[in-house]
């Protein structure tokens, strides 16, 4: 027997508090969700769905006052500062 496997999404996050206190947040709102780094020098909240309910998180975790990393110009994850 095969499963679909739902999409998953990251999010970039400027810290480990960020993440943490993200990943608290979206739980409680539903989500499925896991705090990690990312490679390099970073922090990141990955979501299980795809990009639409990536972007409804998004959009709690920036009312929510949780700051998410800055993309640079050739779209690698940049600090939150």
């Amino acid at each position: 027997m095969t499963y679909k496997q739902d999409p998953m999404t990251d999010i970039p996050v400027s810290s480990l508090t960020y993440a943490i206190k993200g990943q608290r947040l979206l739980e409680q709102n539903g989500y499925t969700v896991w705090a990690g780094r990312v490679t390099g020098c970073g922090y990141k909240l990955t979501i299980r769905g795809g990009e639409d309910k990536a972007e409804m998180a998004r959009a709690l975790l920036m009312q929510n006052g949780i700051r998410l990393a800055r993309r640079s110009r050739n779209g690698e994850e940049g600090g939150g500062r």
